[in-house]
């Protein structure tokens, strides 16, 4: 194989796929392709949190690789068994390297729009307009990544047949248990961005999940939604909870009001009582 593993990929992914399927160097493909892999997916993940601070850039940094490292892990073994069931010649470490060129294509895409994100960034757009962006862009990546591995099996299919007609399809099956358990995951690591109005978090409550939070975005983002404000341990009322979360239209009376509704209130109590003696009178 040339050199230039990732600019072969790009331009002339059948002559990477001739070189996967004659066994050259596959143990050194996959390692650069993983090598590569976690320095563009860092990358963009550096991008996405510098919206919130330097320590979540640097923790979304190492929390993207890890997403998609993780993914892999839990969701290779099974496409590989069912593979090998169906009939196909592939052995373990070109499969893989099949695989791992499927993420290198999401980590090229993802990075390609890492000066996208950033010139959002600049001009200050909305904390869900920049969510619903990655959602989106990740979308975007991980369906090319999976059509560039769709037609890698094909062509050995078709050109080699070395990897049967029915893997095809279960490839196919096997995409949604790969977004399903990508999605989750990714929830369960969030936040990747991290809201500005609120402290540095590594890691946040396990509540509700991925899609329920995608379409509440969606609504907040058309309705134009409040940003959260954090409200400082100094504001909070006797007796609340430090850090509180305060969002715009609730109702929050504090001390000043609450004393004069008290002084109301009494007043009107003796106005009653005045009267009240005066009719016995």
């Amino acid at each position: 194989m040339e050199k230039n593993i990732f600019a072969q990929l790009l331009r002339d992914r059948e002559s990477f796929y001739e070189g996967i399927f004659g066994r050259k160097e596959i143990g050194k493909t996959a390692l650069q392709l993983i090598v590569g892999n976690i320095g563009l997916f860092a990358l963009y993940g550096f991008v996405m949190g510098i919206y919130n601070s330097p320590l979540q850039a640097v923790s979304a940094a190492v929390k993207v690789p890890l997403m998609f490292l993780l993914t892999l892990i839990i969701c290779y073994p099974a496409l590989f068994i069912f593979n090998v069931l169906l009939g196909s010649k592939l052995s373990i470490g070109q499969s893989l390297v099949m695989m791992l060129s499927a993420y290198t294509l999401i980590a090229c895409v993802l990075a390609s729009f890492a000066p996208i994100v950033l010139f959002f960034l600049m001009i200050g757009s909305s904390y869900a307009f920049l969510r619903l962006l990655h959602i989106a862009i990740f979308g975007i990546a991980g369906i090319t990544g999976m059509i560039v591995m769709k037609n890698g099996l094909m062509y050995a299919c078709e050109q080699h047949s070395i990897y049967p007609r029915q893997g095809v399809r279960v490839f196919q099956v096997w995409v949604l248990i790969f977004a399903f358990v990508g999605t989750q995951l990714a929830w369960n690591l969030r936040p990747f961005l991290g809201n500005k109005e609120l402290p540095f978090q590594l890691f946040r409550k396990q509540e509700s999940n991925f899609y329920a939070h995608t379409f509440h975005t969606i609504g907040e983002f058309l309705l134009g939604q409040s940003k959260p404000k954090h409200r400082s341990p100094a504001n909070s009322s006797s007796g609340g909870v430090s850090g509180e979360i305060e969002y715009p239209g609730r109702l929050n009376i504090d001390s000043s009001h609450a004393k004069m509704m008290q002084k109301h209130t009494v007043y009107l109590a003796d106005s009653a009582n005045t009267g009240e003696h005066r009719g016995k009178r």
